[in-house]
């Protein structure tokens, strides 16, 4: 793959600056008493726990961006072997007491330049694609490709363009970008790109993804699919 985080002047230390918000904010995530933004993006329980068995993640599963386990104790209920990768080892750590699975891998790598040993036959990113700057995202799609075995399933939820007002955005050097605030109120600066399902949706469809993506609860969107090249 090539890399095109280099040729977007400003995206390399805008990813080191997510990096570091999300191993700083990991003991306080998903924490509705200490808020980043004006709206949350969590995903009620239920819901979540519903999306899981309708995908039904059977067989070895990878899992990016795993964070505290939110996604993760889900998916190990179907799954024969989960690997959970995520850039920080604050969010790994925790994701690892809450699960407390054997059949839980934990990979700690930066995504944008980890490769897989293996293909699997899931691969699941839940309020990670927002964070794909666009200049990445083809390549992004082509790692998520490398890392499914034939006929193998990729599925993801995030927010949509209906959460778009939820946080201080700008961009920079054309990257969509947003500031985040932690409860000691130091601010870093992220990658937040808030796509309309029927784009992503159009978008994936024209670089060989059969991929549905439809609306979810007031602010998300989850898509489902595989890589089909034979598709429109």
């Amino acid at each position: 793959m090539s890399d095109p985080l280099h040729t977007v002047h400003g995206t390399a230390r805008l990813l080191a600056s997510q990096r570091t918000y999300y191993d700083e904010r990991a003991d306080d995530y998903g924490d509705e008493s200490k808020p980043d933004r004006k709206g949350g993006g969590m995903m009620k329980p239920e819901l979540c726990r519903a999306l899981i068995d309708e995908l039904r993640p059977a067989g070895d599963v990878l899992e990016l961006a795993c964070g505290t386990g939110y996604f993760t104790a889900e998916i190990v209920r179907h799954a024969r072997s989960v690997t959970a990768v995520d850039a920080s080892p604050r969010m790994l750590a925790i994701n690892e007491r809450r699960v407390a699975n054997p059949r839980v891998t934990y990979v700690n790598a930066d995504i944008f330049a980890w490769r897989p040993d293996r293909a699997y036959d899931t691969m699941f990113f839940g309020a990670w694609l927002s964070h794909v700057p666009p200049a990445a995202f083809d390549d992004f799609w082509a790692l998520v490709h490398t890392c499914l075995a034939p006929n193998g399933r990729v599925a993801f939820v995030d927010e949509d363009d209906r959460a778009a007002g939820h946080d201080d955005r700008y961009s920079l050097n054309g990257v969509p970008a947003a500031r985040s605030r932690l409860s000691d109120g130091r601010e870093f600066e992220i990658v937040k790109v808030f796509w309309r399902p029927e784009d992503l949706e159009h978008r994936l469809r024209s670089s060989g993804w059969d991929i549905a993506v439809r609306r979810v609860g007031e602010t998300l969107m989850c898509g489902v699919g595989r890589f089909d090249p034979r598709q429109d």
